[in-house]
């Protein structure tokens, strides 16, 4: 067969179209390059928000025995949470956080250090491992750093210019026993400052003894600089409690270093108003010690033990000796001493209950911190109220402690008290239903209103859908669903400008494989004709997938060609060329029936051979932990134990799901009311708070947070803020509805760009500036949206009361106290404390087991 040198059909006016084209992309440069900039602008926002980088790096990587490392994890992109827990080789001591924003050309950053120092635990080259790094969902990983700790030590160095000491008034204790801590900086010189770690004592109650003072003190015949303070240590278990090391890190004054040659402006700017010491940092670590708590001795007496260690006295008086019966004698009973007092109760008092009516007051603490321990008072007042006349005795008190001076236990007691009641005046009750108020408009002549008899909250939602997550959508997918529609158009962009030009080898076949198919369809059945438009169409589809031209194919060439293409009909086409040359050459003619089923199996071949998929978006969610099946019988025995009034099983049961991992408003909400049912306060508001991120127009949602609102004890001023104006919308769409609205907009707005495309008009005119605002809005809107759920973080006060602190430590001072489902703002998270904000002056530490992020 020759070579067929004719010209594919169309060629000829394909290629005009295409210089004509190329005509137009000359006169109109600079309207292509702006739909290319706004198409690049719109599909970057999505991303603004989201994308974060994390790198840790450390001051140094080879020490000696004693010295720290300070590690850095610094985070590009927002907060996160760094797992240190693969960390072995070292101990882990947090320094604090810092942050910053800057917008730079146009692009803004956020950074976020965190600053960690770590004690080598052993020498020898040890890792910090490739460390998580956890921000909304998405991980990221540092790299591998390796210390190099060695135990020598460097040539001609002589006595430290810096060290310090830790040491304990006794290494052993009894149980409720206080200890004294005192750690000492020495320095043989001044420094310009020094920053402070405090040693970290696990499991032990301390208490801040001393501010820091100075002095000095001689050492091995040196003078040193000492800075002392000292802490006050309780236990709480017996056993072997390690309190690990201190950290200093001071800054040394080095001398300047001045040159030979004489500067004019150098007397000038060396002057003492402009001159400033240099210093460089100097780490100084304290020794690890050990305290060994031992439990206390047998007790064998009478009166019950009071738990207090130390030495106290106790005494009781009764404000009037002789009252009226119904009338009150308060009794005030008054524990002072040196040891564990503010674990002291008051002591058991024993008074017939059908003669007297006992109302207890909270006590009251004066105790200080001194460097033999706590000393001080606690006062104990209950007011007594005797129903009957006669004379009453006061029996006396008992206190049991062990005394530490004497390693024994001792009791001591008070006086007993006379009392006299004498009978007293009759007194009369007033139901508050009966004052006589009338009015004159009303039938009867009494004020009638609308009573309300009870308050409780509406009840549980029982839809299964509860077990499956409603919330929005995860990042990465967000903004690749937001983007398709971009990349689509640019797909479109490009098909429109290549349409013109000559078609490809599988087009050009496709079409051919048409055509003989209409011309079979045209044909008498089982004529010649017929049957060759059928091999025709049936060869023209085969090649279609092939890679060469030809007007001809053997069995082996189609089996070739339908194997490299990975066709699973290959067979069938086989078979159907074979019964198409049977056909044709054998002689014996064709039915109408034989060649109408003929036309058709052909036709379902071409069509299977010639079609063309479009690329489809699969997003299969992975299989959790838990399977559904489980999720539903697990969400439906809550609602059964919630109908049974079996709170507790209710929360349990919702819990396990919302475990495994659900976010939905249903599941939170039956959440907040089985913890409210309960009792629970703080986790009721906590879950109503994250049922409402996701659904925050939800009425019944809405109702029952009112009602758990009214039994909330704290109240906070509500303050203007700049974050009301800016988010707008808080409180009204949700971010689930705001990512969803994104989508459509970028959705429609390429819909719109590709059809004004078609047809060579503006895309940036009329509906396309408005569907333009819309994209621009609602993606503007959903980065917004995640920023302020990130940033603005909320807590809710879980325990009935708890004393935020100035400080994270169990001795710093109480501010103010708050109590269960207060809702607070979080500014900071260091050592398993938060740093909340309540209300303006209101700002202190909490533990984190007394409040939870919403």
């Amino acid at each position: 067969m020759g070579t067929d040198k004719r010209q594919l059909p169309g060629a000829e006016k394909d290629g005009g179209s295409s210089l004509e084209h190329r005509g137009r992309s000359r006169r109109y440069p600079g309207r292509i390059r702006k739909y290319w900039l706004v198409l690049v602008l719109i599909l970057c926002l999505p991303g603004l928000s989201y994308g974060f980088t994390v790198t840790a790096q450390v001051d140094q990587t080879r020490i000696r025995p004693g010295e720290s490392v300070s590690l850095q994890v610094i985070v590009d992109g927002g907060k996160g949470e760094v797992d240190l827990s693969p960390v072995t080789d070292f101990q882990v001591l947090s320094s604090g956080t810092r942050s910053s924003r800057s917008y730079v050309n146009g692009k803004s950053s956020y950074r976020v250090i965190y600053q960690y120092l770590l004690m080598p635990k052993k020498t020898g080259v040890l890792k910090i491992p490739e460390l998580v790094v956890v921000r909304d969902g998405e991980r990221a990983l540092t790299r591998e750093i390796q210390i190099l700790v060695t135990g020598e030590a460097d040539a001609g160095k002589g006595k430290p210019a810096y060290f310090a000491r830790a040491s304990l008034s006794s290494p052993e204790a009894v149980l409720g026993q206080q200890v004294v801590y005192t750690l000492k900086l020495f320095s043989s010189g001044n420094f310009a400052g020094a920053s402070f770690d405090p040693p970290g004592f696990d499991r032990l109650t301390a208490t801040e003894l001393t501010q820091w003072k100075k002095y000095t003190e001689h050492v091995d015949g040196q003078t040193f600089l000492v800075n002392e303070i000292k802490y006050l240590l309780q236990g709480s278990a017996t056993g072997r409690f390690d309190i690990s090391p201190a950290i200093f890190v001071a800054r040394e004054k080095v001398e300047r270093r001045r040159s030979g040659s004489q500067d004019p402006f150098d007397s000038f700017f060396n002057d003492s108003f402009f001159n400033t010491v240099p210093t460089k940092p100097v780490r100084v670590v304290s020794n690890p010690v050990t305290l060994e708590i031992v439990p206390l001795p047998p007790y064998t007496g009478d009166h019950p033990f009071s738990g207090l260690v130390g030495t106290f006295t106790m005494g009781a008086t009764l404000d009037k000796t002789r009252i009226k019966a119904g009338e009150s004698a308060t009794l005030t009973v008054t524990i002072q001493g040196l040891g564990n007092i503010m674990d002291a109760d008051f002591p058991g008092l024993e008074l017939p209950d059908d003669r007297f009516k006992v109302y207890k007051d909270t006590p009251v603490e004066d105790v200080e911190a001194t460097e033999k321990g706590v000393a001080g008072k606690k006062i104990f007042k209950q007011a007594l109220v005797p129903g009957t006349a006669g004379d009453v005795t006061i029996p006396s008190l008992s206190l049991t402690f062990f005394d530490v001076g004497s390693e024994a236990y001792k009791t001591v007691s008070t006086a007993p008290i006379q009392l006299e009641v004498v009978p007293g005046e009759p007194s009369t009750l007033v139901r508050s239903g009966e004052t006589g108020e009338t009015s004159a408009g009303l039938p009867g002549g009494k004020k009638q209103a609308v009573v309300v008899r009870n308050q409780d909250i509406l009840d549980i939602r029982e839809d299964i859908s509860g077990i499956s997550s409603d919330t929005h959508l995860p990042l990465h997918w967000f903004a690749v669903l937001v983007m398709m529609p971009g990349l689509g158009f640019a797909c479109f962009n490009l098909a429109l400008r290549f349409r013109t030009r000559e078609k490809t080898l599988g087009e050009y076949y496709r079409a051919k494989a048409r055509s003989h198919l209409a011309e079979a369809r045209k044909a008498e059945p089982g004529s010649p004709d017929f049957l060759s438009a059928l091999q025709s169409a049936l060869t023209a589809a085969v090649l279609s997938r092939g890679d060469r031209r030809a007007e001809s194919l053997t069995r082996e060439e189609a089996a070739a060609i339908l194997a490299r293409s990975g066709e699973e009909d290959a067979d069938r086409v086989l078979e159907m060329m074979d019964t198409l040359d049977a056909a044709r050459f054998g002689g014996a003619a064709m039915g109408w029936e034989n060649a109408g089923r003929c036309l058709s199996d052909v036709r379902q071949l071409v069509k299977s051979l010639v079609l063309v998929l479009c690329l489809a978006l699969w997003a299969g969610a992975g299989s959790g932990p838990v399977r559904a099946s489980d999720l539903a019988g697990l969400f439906v025995d809550g609602t059964r134990a919630y109908q049974a009034e079996a709170y507790q099983a209710a929360v349990e049961k919702f819990e396990s799901v919302a475990g495994s991992g659900v976010k939905n408003p249903d599941l939170f909400y039956n959440l907040g009311n089985a913890y409210l049912k309960t009792g629970d306060l703080g986790r009721a508001v906590l879950w109503y708070e994250r049922a409402r991120r996701l659904s925050p127009n939800d009425p019944d949602l809405q109702f029952n947070m009112d009602y758990a609102l009214t039994r909330i004890k704290d109240r906070s001023e509500r303050a203007f803020n700049v974050s009301d104006v800016l988010f707008f919308w808080k409180g009204l769409i949700s971010l689930k509805w705001l990512q969803y609205g994104a989508i459509a907009s970028s959705l429609f707005f390429f819909v719109w760009a590709g059809a004004r495309r078609i047809f060579r008009k503006r895309v940036f005119s009329g509906p396309g500036i408005l569907l333009t605002v819309l994209l621009v809005s609602f993606i503007a809107a959903s980065g917004l949206e995640n920023f302020r759920l990130n940033s603005d973080r909320r807590a809710v006060i879980l325990s009935d009361s708890v004393a935020v602190r100035s400080g994270t430590m169990a001795t710093a001072t109480p501010l103010f106290d708050l109590h269960a489902g207060t809702r607070v703002r979080v500014m900071e998270i260091k050592a398993h404390h938060l740093k909340i904000w309540f209300a303006k002056g209101k700002v202190g530490w909490v533990s984190a087991d007394d409040a939870e992020i919403i």
